[in-house]
């Protein structure tokens, strides 16, 4: 095990100012492959992946998330992190990145929006390259309105319904919230008097040519 310093960890993170938080990890998505009357494994297939994911105070910059048009990866993020350690030695994460999901959340009126951008990349592991190209699909998301505070912009048609919450003696909350295609995201609101929530969900499909 090791510790992190958080006060000497550095981020380069271009969507963002003020860093929160980060998280990253590496997941090797393997699957073994078996045969009818036998536990023991005929092949193994590794996908792996590292995942990346950074909380910033609103607000960030924008970032277009359209769906892809061609063979070509979709537009990336580069971003890394670079832990000062106590302990057994530990890297940080380096790269480009593709944007998989986006939330923004402010439930003080008088405090910092946060957004916190997740991302992952494609690795190569054993026995299997990089993908030749990542594409992304239609991204989907919800927010509350208005939508300028929450860093969220929909394109096509929306569908606006309200949510709220209240328990007896206590004040509650309500939101008209809109569902949607997304087509941008970044740039939620800290300002004053405000409040606010938002999240997208963004599909990316790895092909190998």
């Amino acid at each position: 095990m090791s510790i992190v310093i958080g006060a000497s960890t550095t981020v380069s993170f271009p969507y963002g100012e003020c860093v929160v938080s980060v998280s990253w990890g590496y997941n090797p998505n393997v699957q073994r492959l078996y045969c009818l009357g036998s536990w023991d494994v005929f092949d193994t297939i590794e996908k792996p992946t590292e995942t990346l994911n950074v909380t910033i105070y609103a607000p960030g910059n924008s970032f277009a998330i359209p769906p892809t048009n061609a063979c070509a990866d979709a537009t990336i993020i580069t971003a890394s992190v670079n832990p000062t350690i106590c302990g057994d030695p530990v890297t940080g994460v380096s790269g480009d990145w593709f944007l998989t999901s986006y939330s923004f959340n402010k439930d003080d009126p008088v405090g910092p929006g946060q957004e916190t951008w997740s991302m992952t990349k494609w690795v190569a592991g054993e026995g299997t390259p990089e993908p030749t190209y990542v594409i992304r699909g239609i991204s989907e998301g919800q927010s509350s309105i208005p939508t300028s505070n929450t860093g969220v912009v929909f394109t096509g048609t929306t569908t606006d319904g309200s949510s709220g919450n209240v328990s007896a003696g206590g004040i509650g909350r309500a939101f008209v919230t809109r569902t949607g295609m997304v087509s941008v995201v970044g740039g939620g609101t800290s300002a004053g008097g405000e409040i606010g929530t938002a999240s997208v969900s963004i599909p990316y499909t790895p092909l190998w040519l």
